[in-house]
């Protein structure tokens, strides 16, 4: 009994530190949100230090609760503490490090090796092995490669003490670029999506996506994308979509006769096109700008039709699959009533602080300092509102409760973002290993000559091959970082061949988020399945008959750049309206569905239309759209007949 009771509080214990420490982190990206980031190393410093050690003390807490020996416990607050000292040591050497001639000491050395293991280590608990041992071998090519290797993949000859300096003890690596990123930007907009999670203000999502598709055939399963799509642009994440939404829209399409399998798919494809989608893509978009060196808006603008695409190659899929199986709309009655849309009590905390990012952002405003003022927006709408609601419906005896049921709805948000935002700040940090090893070895620039050399320079060969490796260089790793990787490797190679390069980018950017559910690792479809307890082969089984209209989108970046706004207002049109027609024309062969059940004739015939309606020509057109035409009017006659022999 004594012996429970000491295992108890020590847990309590445990929990308590690991969420004051959480907290806190999330509570210093708010801060310096605001007032602004410290120096590069310190700010950085902070950043991965709390991130790294946090991921060893989850552990540790995790392995406590499971009741494992104090030995493996004690392992992980001691990689935990030594994560904390390794970062906070270049955030405490800042004047020394910064130095244009700086000595590095014994110390520095042994810190730098170990910061290094232990970020390899965290990236491993957090997502596999993949990105992982991509960094190990990275490293091992850079350090050992020089003797090893002869002739032009040969790289540089580097000392130990380069090699430390350039990968800890400067700017350049794991307090570099993307470390920068993360905390100046992905971080507050992590920290907004579970403030919108744990308070409650993305219900209105759902009732918002209810009202507008609800009616139509497949209407839950469009609520199911809509209401991600409106999510995920504030969150920009594949599994948060999946984990905030999953466990309600799943259950919800099951009730209405989808199968749970199919469900689960629906949730996992729609979750991560959230990230493409405009106003706010998640942090993805603020990365290219910065990259790109040009205005936000002008790629929130570009992504407009590509995210139409998206999800209207989702829309006309479940639509077609509900009305071959015979699933009905929603009854009116089911349908929420307008006026909760503007109930300012359940609808002003989600529209403020979502129109006050908007707003801030078309201004010019930072997205560091517009996500901040977003956060701010929500808490102080929270407050103010419910005060309100208190004393409307109950009086000021109720004020305190109230109180302090925000106060553990924030927390718990706070607590939350600190826990994913750990995790990105490893992940980045092992992806950034990866490209400072393709920088400077110039592996990155052979890997393109390679790639031009095995397509012949043809422009579609070299995006089949662009749209692989990015789509291998996304296995297991947040879309972030997963765009990073791209956008480092594959992007370049596409722009060699004259292709503008928001063009390339978005392109790479479009796999990089389908990467999340794309076999082998598609994250997305592990945390749906998870969710509804099915099969995650069945689910994989869906999502990819789902998504085979997806993966042809981007193409049209490159073929028909009207879809990304560029050209006169007639070339939009035009390239929208043939786009449309062949994403439809895709997802009516893959489920089979038309305006009649279709046999294998009919949907080879429509792969086809889809195929001319890719290919830039206008006899390809012309052809391809009288074709869909043809099988459009035979699918109608054919369903009218199939009716007719019903009823008689």
């Amino acid at each position: 009994m004594i012996e429970q009771i000491t295992k108890g509080r020590s847990i309590a214990w445990a929990e308590t530190v690991l969420k004051i420490v959480l907290i806190g982190y999330a509570v210093f990206q708010i801060l310096t949100a605001f007032i602004g980031m410290r120096e590069p190393l310190i700010q950085r410093g902070v950043f991965l230090g709390f991130g790294l050690g946090s991921i060893f003390l989850i552990a540790a807490v995790a392995l406590l609760k499971e009741g494992k020996g104090w030995g493996l416990v004690g392992l992980n607050i001691g990689l935990s503490l030594l994560g904390y000292y390794v970062c906070l040591h270049i955030a405490l050497s800042n004047d020394r490090i910064s130095v244009f001639f700086v000595h590095l000491t014994t110390l520095d050395l042994i810190l730098g090796g170990i910061a290094i293991v232990l970020v390899l280590e965290g990236g491993r608990r957090t997502i596999g092995w993949f990105l992982p041992i991509l960094a190990l071998a990275g490293l091992a090519y850079y350090y050992f490669g020089h003797d090893l290797i002869s002739g032009p993949w040969q790289p540089p000859r580097v000392s130990l003490l380069t090699l430390i300096e350039t990968y800890y003890a400067s700017t350049e690596t794991l307090f570099g670029y993307m470390t920068d990123m993360g905390t100046r930007v992905i971080a507050i907009f992590i920290v907004l999506g579970a403030l919108l999670l744990s308070t409650g203000a993305t219900e209105i999502f759902i009732k918002l996506a209810t009202l507008i598709a609800g009616r139509s055939y497949g209407g839950q399963a469009k609520v199911c994308t809509a209401s991600s799509a409106l999510f995920g642009t504030v969150t920009g994440s594949a599994v948060a979509n999946v984990m905030a939404m999953g466990p309600v829209t799943i259950p919800t399409m099951e009730r209405a006769g989808y199968k749970r399998s199919y469900a689960a798919a629906i949730e996992a494809v729609a979750s991560a096109g959230g990230q493409i989608m405009p106003p706010v893509m998640g942090a993805g978009a603020f990365i290219m700008a910065e990259m790109l060196n040009i205005p936000y808006a002008q790629i929130a603008g570009a992504a407009i039709l590509p995210a139409l695409l998206y999800f209207l190659t989702l829309w006309f899929s479940v639509g077609f699959h509900a009305r071959r199986k015979g699933i009905k709309p929603l009854d009116r009655a089911e349908l929420p009533a307008w006026r909760e849309l503007i109930d300012p009590y359940t609808s002003l905390p989600m529209y403020l602080p979502v129109g006050t990012l908007v707003l801030l952002l078309v201004m010019d405003f930072t997205p560091t300092l517009a996500g901040a003022a977003s956060v701010a927006t929500l808490v102080i709408s929270l407050l103010i509102l419910r005060t309100i609601k208190t004393l409307k419906e109950s009086g000021v005896s109720n004020l305190v409760s109230t109180y302090m049921e925000l106060t553990d709805q924030v927390l718990d948000g706070l607590y939350k973002a600190g826990r994913a935002i750990a995790m990105i700040a490893v992940l980045l940090a092992c992806a950034a290993i990866v490209v400072k090893v393709l920088t400077a070895t110039g592996a990155g620039v052979k890997v393109s000559g390679v790639i031009l050399s095995l397509s012949g320079e043809n422009l579609t060969f070299v995006l089949l091959l662009t749209a692989v490796l990015s789509i291998l260089l996304g296995m297991d790793v947040p879309t972030t970082a997963s765009y990073i990787l791209a956008s480092a490797i594959a992007a370049p190679i596409v722009i060699n061949l004259g292709i503008p390069e928001l063009n390339a980018h978005l392109f790479v950017f479009y796999y990089a988020i389908l990467s999340a559910i794309t076999p082998p690792v598609c994250a997305s479809v592990f945390a749906a399945a998870s969710i509804a307890n099915v099969s995650f082969w069945r689910v994989l089984g869906h999502a990819v008959v789902l998504a085979i209209a997806l993966y042809a989108i981007p193409f049209l970046f490159i073929y028909r750049p009207g879809v990304l706004m560029e050209g006169s207002a007639l070339t939009i049109i035009y390239d929208a309206g043939i786009a449309i027609l062949a994403v439809m024309a895709i997802a009516a062969a893959s489920t089979g569905y038309l305006l009649s059940r279709l046999d294998w004739i009919q949907r080879i015939a429509l792969y086809t239309v889809a195929a001319l309606l890719f290919y830039t020509a206008a006899w390809s057109d012309i052809v391809g759209a009288a074709l869909l035409l043809g099988i459009t009017t035979f699918s109608y006659w054919q369903g009218r007949r199939q009716t007719v022999q019903q009823v008689g």
